[in-house]
């Protein structure tokens, strides 16, 4: 059984019409508005991006460094210490963008050298010293901040113990390495002693100087006795070459014991009666006759002391002085004397 249904045209267009008007209806009480638009099928070529990155972290820069021991003058000079050490400190101003407590004071480290030895190396006190953690940074005063600004100014210290026998150079340069906490690249820069020109590097000075015991003691001798040898060993403790001088007089008072070796509680004893031999050699060796005197000049001898140049022994740098005294009759009691060593430059 078939069922038709029949619409009439009419009555289609009638039904669109009004859901139509409907729609409009509806759009204009909830705020719809349709807006038409005019479209081209043309090619789009150029597109134009904006890229962006927030770099957090900024390797440190190294402005200036400067060199010295803590004496103030003369600047740019450093004076040792006989027998001793001085403290040289490598001093560095340090800008870092992202502040100046993001320098790592534990990773700052080095190098002082004599330039025409090189960087590279086994340390030597000579003339090489390291410094591989200096530790010690701070924020600039204002008067020390790169371009003012103390906030991203540190200023970093590296301090050397430099052994009296460290070589007289006026080449001496400090070469120091910065790490910030926030990055692994380290910046190195080499300057001398001048924030303005490379050329001029740091002097270490001379240091003549000696080192000797205080007393030479040849015991109980009777008259027309003379003594055993007495050995009094001598040592430079500076950074130079040397010869030493000899003189010596009676007594501690030289205007009143001139002319003589000792003054007694009984008597004295001439010039002539104390004699010296130089050199390890010499000793066991010695006869009285031909040994030299200690005269009331100053004698500069032959015997040279060579500056140190072994960190971990004793070398040419110490050497013996051999004694004998000869009494006289007419002597008793204590006797005493005076000798002077002294140091001239050794000149090749």
């Amino acid at each position: 059984m078939k069922m038709i249904v029949s619409v009439k045209k009419r009555t289609i267009e009638q039904a669109v019409i009004v859901l139509t008007l409907a729609i409009l209806a509806f759009s204009a009480l909830v705020g719809i508005t349709f807006t038409s638009y005019d479209v081209f099928g043309g090619n789009i070529t150029n597109i134009t991006v904006r890229a962006t990155v927030n770099v957090s972290n900024t390797e440190p820069v190294i402005i200036a460094i400067r060199l010295d021991d803590n004496v103030s003058s003369p600047a740019h000079q450093i004076d040792l210490t006989p027998n001793g050490f001085t403290a040289v400190v490598c001093n560095a101003t340090i800008f870092d963008y992202n502040g100046w407590a993001d320098i790592a004071p534990n990773k700052t480290n080095a190098t002082l050298y004599i330039k025409n030895v090189e960087e590279a190396g086994a340390t030597d006190k000579n003339f090489r010293y390291r410094n591989s953690s200096c530790g010690s940074c701070r924020q600039a005063a204002a008067s020390e901040a790169h371009l003012g600004d103390t906030a991203t100014t540190a200023i970093c210290d590296c301090k050397f113990n430099v052994q009296y026998y460290a070589n007289n150079s006026n080449e001496w340069v400090c070469n120091m390495s910065v790490t910030d906490t926030g990055g692994t690249q380290v910046q190195h820069l080499e300057l001398n002693i001048s924030r303005t020109a490379v050329s001029n590097d740091t002097l270490v000075n001379k240091l003549l100087a000696i080192d000797t015991g205080t007393l030479l003691d040849y015991g109980n001798l009777s008259v027309t006795e003379t003594s055993s040898e007495i050995i009094h060993n001598v040592s430079n403790v500076g950074n130079i070459n040397l010869n030493i001088t000899l003189r010596g007089y009676g007594g501690s008072n030289e205007s009143i014991g001139i002319n003589h070796s000792m003054m007694c509680d009984f008597g004295n004893i001439s010039v002539g009666q104390q004699k010296y031999a130089l050199g390890s050699e010499n000793i066991g060796k010695t006869v009285f006759v031909n040994m030299t005197i200690l005269r009331n000049q100053t004698d500069v001898t032959n015997f040279t002391l060579y500056h140190k140049v072994n960190d971990n022994s004793v070398g040419d740098e110490r050497n013996s002085t051999i004694w004998r005294l000869q009494v006289p009759l007419s002597v008793g009691g204590i006797c005493n004397g005076t000798i002077i060593f002294g140091a001239v430059e050794r000149i090749d």
